[in-house]
């Protein structure tokens, strides 16, 4: 990812806006961080990246299908610690597998926090959350 990132970032000769659903959102944030020169914001949809892990309702899923603990990730990373670029973060209050909380994130882990209305699955199809994100990427033009 962190390759494509740079790629796509001299190719175009410009900044990238990275959008992240879900675990894909903890990815973009960890690449902003490491390779901010390159991103122009972070849009994260659903991304549990506040709080406490266990506060998911899909904890013990991750810990079964990666084999290691929620509380032990493979890699090192301070999940909430804001990337130094600008960072948005959509939530929903109906997600049913990620806490409102740790996807809206805390001020400081994050410039803003949306509230949108769907459930997890819905940040990938849902027409508010589309305008939501079209809207953020118009802004960052």
């Amino acid at each position: 990812l962190e390759a494509r990132l740079l790629d796509l970032h001299a190719r175009h000769g410009r900044k990238v806006v990275l959008i992240g659903w879900s675990l894909g959102g903890l990815y973009a944030r960890e690449l902003a961080k490491r390779q901010p020169h390159a991103v122009a914001k972070v849009i994260t949809m659903g991304s549990p990246f506040s709080g406490s892990p266990r506060a998911n309702n899909v904890w013990r899923a991750y810990q079964f299908i990666t084999g290691h603990s929620v509380d032990a990730p493979p890699i090192e990373a301070d999940l909430a610690a804001k990337p130094p670029v600008e960072t948005v973060a959509l939530w929903s209050a109906n997600d049913g597998a990620i806490a409102p909380r740790c996807a809206a994130g805390r001020p400081g882990e994050r410039d803003r926090a949306i509230a949108v209305r769907c459930t997890h699955m819905g940040f990938t199809y849902d027409p508010q959350v589309i305008l939501t994100v079209l809207s953020e990427l118009e802004i960052t033009r």
